[in-house]
Parts: structure tokens; C-alpha cells; sequence
């Protein structure tokens, strides 16, 4: 039997609050040692690198969510 990996998704919510969110994407851009205008086209283009745990950690200390909270159901 083979069992399919769901993959999460994050909220179209928090995508929108990236590209927003002018300090936010500083704070994303710092961990991951790239410009914040890379961090609005990763929100545009949704890109997975938003999913990596240094980034989820800094947006759920942001927003004050829980990582579930990020995700679509």
C-alpha cells in the first residue's frame, strides 16, 4: 500500500501579508540571506523556500499564529 505525502499549503492569507508587510520580508530575508524584494517575488510566485522552517518560525513570531494557523486545511 502506498501512502501519498500531503503536502501543506500556506493560507493565500499569509502570502498577502508577505508581500505587504515591508518589515516582515526584512525579517524573512535575513535567515535566508537574501534581498527583501527576493522575498516579495518568492510571495508572488509562492514559492516553497516560504515553507522552510528559519521562515515559519519568523512569521509565526510575527503574526503570533501557530504554525497550523499558516497552513490551508
Amino acid at each position: 500500500m502506498v501512502v501519498e505525502k500531503t503536502k501543506k499549503i500556506l493560507k493565500q492569507e499569509v502570502y498577502h501579508l508577505i508581500r505587504n508587510d515591508v518589515r516582515l520580508r526584512e525579517l524573512i530575508a535575513e535567515p535566508l540571506g537574501i534581498a527583501e524584494s527576493s522575498v516579495y517575488t518568492y510571495a508572488v510566485r509562492r514559492s516553497p523556500t516560504l515553507q522552510k522552517p528559519a521562515v515559519l518560525n519568523v512569521i509565526k513570531k510575527y503574526t503570533n499564529k501557530k504554525e497550523s494557523e499558516l497552513f490551508e486545511t
